[in-house]
This record gives C-alpha cells, sequence and structure tokens, in this order.
C-alpha cells in the first residue's frame, strides 16, 4: 500500500505556505498526475492521477499546521464567508451553525450501528455518536479534542488528540460497533491507510458510515469552480462512488449507498461499509 503523503517541501521563511507536503497519489502511489488548473487556486493545485484519475491535492499542509493554523473550525467558517460574498443567493440565504449541521448527521447515523463502542472520526468539539453507545472520538485540533474529550468521558468513552492513523492504531482490534467517518475522509492526507485502520478496529458484523463530497455529481460539473465541495487546503482528496468502492473492498468492506436515488445531484456520498459478519472477505 503505498503513502500518500512522500516528502515535506520547506519554501523558506518569505514563502507562504512555508511548510507542505508534496504527494503522490493516495489511492494508487503513482508519482505522475496531470493539473486541473479550472478546479485550483494560489497556491493549491488540484491534480488528477495518471494512472487511475483520482483526483487530489498535490501539496497540502503538514499536520503540524492542522493543529492551529488550518485548524476545521477555522477554516470552515472562513469558507462560508467566502462563499457567501461571492454568491449573490448565499448573502440571502440564512446561515446554518455547525451545532445544527451536526444534530442533522447525528439523527442520520443513530440507526446504523449495533450497541456498544463507536468512533468518531474528526469528531471535532463534540460527538455524533448517538444516545445509548460509548462514544470514542479522534482529534486533531487541540481545541476541539479537550472539549469532545469531556462530553465522551461522561458517557464511559474518551477522545485522542492525534493524527487519524495514528489515533484510530491506539485502539485494540475488534474495539468498536461501528466507526464515524463524516465529513472526514476529503481531509485524510492517507485515506488509504485509514480505512485500512478501521477495518481492523471494527467488529465482524460491524459497519462505517461515510459522508464524503460527491466529486461525479451533476452539480460539481455545473458549478465549476465554485462548487460547494471544493475547499483548499481542508480537502485534499476527492471520491467518486467508483472510487470510494474501489477502496472499500480493498479492505474487505461492502459498499451500500444511502442516497441512490439522488446521488447524481447530491453534493454528497452517504454510505455504510459492512465488515462482514466472519471478519473477513465478502463472498
Amino acid at each position: 500500500m503505498a503513502s500518500a503523503a512522500i516528502a515535506e517541501s520547506d519554501q523558506g521563511a518569505a514563502a507562504s505556505p512555508p511548510r507542505l507536503v508534496v504527494r503522490d497519489c493516495p489511492m494508487c502511489g503513482t508519482k505522475a498526475s496531470h493539473a486541473l488548473p479550472r478546479y485550483s487556486r494560489a497556491p493549491w493545485h488540484l491534480v488528477a492521477c495518471d494512472a487511475c484519475d483520482f483526483v487530489y491535492l498535490k501539496e497540502a499542509p503538514v499536520y503540524d499546521r492542522l493543529v492551529d493554523e488550518f485548524a476545521w473550525e477555522k477554516n470552515w467558517l472562513l469558507e462560508a464567508e467566502r462563499r457567501r460574498g461571492r454568491s449573490a443567493f448565499g448573502k440571502l440565504a440564512p446561515r446554518r451553525s455547525m451545532q445544527n449541521a451536526k444534530a442533522s448527521k447525528k439523527q442520520r447515523v443513530a440507526r446504523l450501528f449495533r450497541q456498544g463502542n463507536v468512533l468518531d472520526v474528526g469528531c471535532g468539539g463534540d460527538t455524533l455518536v448517538p444516545d445509548g453507545f460509548t462514544p470514542y472520538g479522534i482529534e486533531i485540533s487541540e481545541a476541539l479534542q479537550a472539549r469532545a474529550d469531556k462530553v465522551m468521558q461522561a458517557r464511559g468513552g474518551r477522545c485522542v488528540h492525534a493524527p487519524a492513523v495514528e489515533g484510530v492504531a491506539s485502539f485494540p482490534d475488534n474495539f468498536f460497533s461501528g466507526v464515524i467517518l463524516s465529513s472526514f475522509l476529503e481531509h485524510e492526507m492517507q485515506p488509504a491507510q485509514l480505512l485500512a485502520a478501521c477495518a481492523r478496529v471494527l467488529q465482524p458484523g460491524g459497519s462505517i458510515y461515510v459522508r464524503v463530497p460527491n466529486y461525479g455529481g451533476v452539480n460539481r460539473r455545473v458549478r465549476g469552480a465554485e462548487w460547494c465541495g471544493f475547499r483548499h487546503p481542508d480537502h485534499v482528496n476527492y471520491f467518486t462512488l467508483e472510487s470510494l468502492t474501489k477502496l472499500a473492498h480493498r479492505f474487505g468492506l461492502k459498499l451500500r449507498l444511502l442516497n441512490p436515488w439522488r446521488l447524481a445531484f447530491d453534493d454528497n456520498i452517504n454510505a455504510v461499509l459492512a465488515k462482514s459478519t466472519r471478519g473477513g472477505e465478502w463472498a
């Protein structure tokens, strides 16, 4: 399995941004890629892999910068304001708080898991783990991890402050009945390694909830560079249903789409990745 992040680039004190990770294709490890200037915005360059055509951000911030400088909670608000300023409709549209967005997602995932321990990767300052389950989390933002840890400890769990792959590695095999990857795989520089780690800690018969921007949808083609799924440098991977399905199968996970009828016009792919009850490959 190839590593998605292969080299660190030091641009010098006067340059911006000063520290980047230069990436090979996070899906197949191929170095060669071709630029997608229509969807790029300096200094961030979106490319497509020459071998598998997966779309990804070629240079991304090193993990240390994600803890504070590019912390999700800061970039989310900045990007929302930028888009509202560029869109006439956006100026009139009501603002939807992060709290309301979390509440809506929590309702959607409430019926997906068996009782037990559930891991929320990239949980922010709270958790999507429904009541009645023991919540665990992983969060790279130091401020948000501290908030989430208080919430989870009160329910018998805890939140780990770490990059996602490292955080999942701290848990034993078959520890979770469910894993939540809601609006996270698009942020992760090593999506294949993360999904492999999640499959390891998932119990046989357990499932992973995944929500990612739908790069294959009609809205991306119509909206172009202003499509809501583009957020530089937060979003470093751009999945289609085909690429997400292939990635799931690589680790013995079976994909079930939750929004099949509206997928073509939906800005997100919502899916469950199920692990065989035998703990191995599906028949």
